[in-house]
């Protein structure tokens, strides 16, 4: 089944969403001056990676063509499979310290592989701690030979202005409703889908401006609902991902005890909503209230608390922490104007406030440790060739794979538990997924590549893989079994509550 937002993810200059930013980027390829290093910036899902990786193939493309890529040559080919060595991309929000920028640096002085350019692309860079910075700001102050730094980020004020002083900035920004729109008809066309007018309407409204976002929702919206989409499909679905949870009954229960809110966000958990889109929506109510009572200083901290609880949405491996931790916040100290309301039950919200600071470093530290082994594990695996295995074999090791993925996720490894082989096909194994949520987060890019890494460790080279979900009958016919893990245990439907603990905490 194709993923809608990779499938239809641009791959030439000319194809990205934002025309200003095509001819922006096919400038600069065609400018005679020099550049090395380079900001993007802009809100997420508005095509920042998406025009690293074009950049990136235009500068190392050995046939290029009034600035654009011919995508047939070997070095098009390369990057665009993925499996180019000189084409870097490091997330700073898990790799935020000096020692990462250390490690880049030590990377970044090494000559080019293959191509002609080594390429760095860093997303979310605001994230780096003001150590790394300092690190950074030496490294773009005098770039390496044929290497270029392509530096994402979604908030480019929290860049020290003498990094910014230093980079060449392209700005991008949130789509148009008819840029939205010829994103959606390139999909329509291609799946042979057909959507009426008004459901097109209301996923734009809904997508944030974002592209991705309206991808991935609309890619969801058709594998629920079929070819044949109508007004009601797109309200099913925005009222299953965002859940039952108003925000105007939010806002009221803030005046009430936290347990309530609690209580509610612990049943969307079970149901699997997406409380980035939830948060998402409080956020934009919250935003329409305060733009006609400016002076509402209640208001105005609740907005900053939910934006704060949006960038720890990225480090968080607990989906509703970060919202759960919002609550408590915003629960914590309430008032209108000038003027404070009196709290209630303080002391309960104030306890639940406390952070154990050297905790939460431990707990970086270790994440760093793995994301370290992942990259490491994920490089070794790019070199392996491609290997076919029986779907038996799959079946039997099935406990070892989930062995060989644990220890770089626990909750990837519980997705696969609630999981199963199902066939092996020419584009590699096909993993039968009971639950749609489960689904998303194995296509994840990062938790694929997790998986990846178990099918090496087991089979010894690179294993392709696709995720299918299961129908209704299937899921009640076909328990789930955990293949050679505690003698053949069956892993029943009751169970299955005990992987979403794994996964929700």
């Amino acid at each position: 089944m194709s993923v809608f937002h990779l499938k239809y993810r641009p791959s030439k200059i000319t194809e990205l969403d934002l025309p200003e930013v095509s001819d922006k980027i096919k400038s600069i390829i065609l400018s005679d001056n020099d550049f090395q290093s380079l900001l993007f910036a802009g809100p997420k899902g508005s095509g920042k990676t998406s025009a690293a990786r074009i950049l990136a193939k235009a500068v190392n493309c050995l046939k290029l063509k009034d600035g654009e890529a011919c995508g047939k040559c070997e070095n098009c080919l390369e990057i665009e499979k993925g499996n180019s060595l000189d084409i870097l991309e490091i997330d700073a929000a898990s790799n935020r310290g000096i020692d990462d920028i250390r490690s880049l640096k030590e990377n970044a002085y090494l000559s080019p592989i293959r191509l002609k350019k080594k390429i760095f692309i860093v997303d979310e860079v605001h994230m780096l701690t003001k150590e790394a910075f300092n690190a950074l700001l030496k490294l773009i102050e005098e770039p390496p030979k044929d290497t270029i730094f392509i530096l994402c980020t979604t908030d480019a004020q929290k860049i020290p202005e003498t990094v910014l002083s230093r980079l060449l900035k392209v700005n991008f920004r949130k789509g148009k409703s008819e840029e939205l729109k010829k994103s959606i008809e390139k999909i329509v066309k291609g799946e042979k889908i057909e959507i009426d007018d008004d459901a097109v309407e209301m996923l734009v409204a809904n997508s944030d401006g974002s592209f991705r976002n309206l991808q991935r929702s609309f890619n969801e919206i058709f594998l629920q609902f079929g070819s044949k989409i109508v007004v009601d499909n797109i309200k099913v679905y925005l009222a299953t991902i965002r859940g039952e949870y108003q925000a105007d009954e939010f806002e009221r229960d803030l005046f009430e005890d936290i347990k309530i809110v609690f209580d509610k966000l612990e049943i969307m958990a079970e149901k699997g909503v997406d409380f980035g889109e939830l948060r998402l929506k409080w956020l934009e109510y919250f935003h329409k209230k305060l733009l006609v009572d400016l002076d509402n200083v209640e208001l105005k901290r609740w907005i900053e608390i939910l934006v704060r609880a949006g960038e720890m949405e990225k480090l968080s491996t607990i989906e509703q922490l970060p919202l759960e931790l919002a609550v408590i916040e915003m629960m914590g100290k309430k008032e209108t104007g000038n003027e404070k309301l009196e709290t209630r039950k303080e002391e309960k919200a104030e306890e639940k406030k406390v952070v154990d600071n050297s905790w939460e470093e431990k707990k970086i530290e270790k994440e760093r440790e793995i994301e370290k082994k992942i990259v490491e594990a994920v490089r070794e695996v790019e070199t392996k060739p491609k290997i076919s295995v029986e779907i038996t074999e799959v079946q039997e090791k099935w406990g070892e794979i989930l062995g060989a993925v644990k220890p770089y996720n626990h909750s990837v490894e519980a997705f696969l538990r609630a999981a199963r082989p199902k066939k092996m096909t020419s584009d590699g194994l096909v993993i039968e997924v009971f639950y749609k949520f489960h689904k998303e987060k194995l296509e994840e890019a990062k938790n694929r590549k997790i998986v990846e890494i178990g099918l090496d460790k087991v089979f010894g080279g690179f294993l392709n893989f696709n995720c299918v979900l299961s129908d209704g009958e299937s899921r009640k016919s076909t328990p789930l079994t955990v293949v050679k893990d505690e003698s053949q245990k069956v892993m029943s439907e009751a169970e299955i509550y005990d992987v979403a603990k794994d996964i929700f905490g």
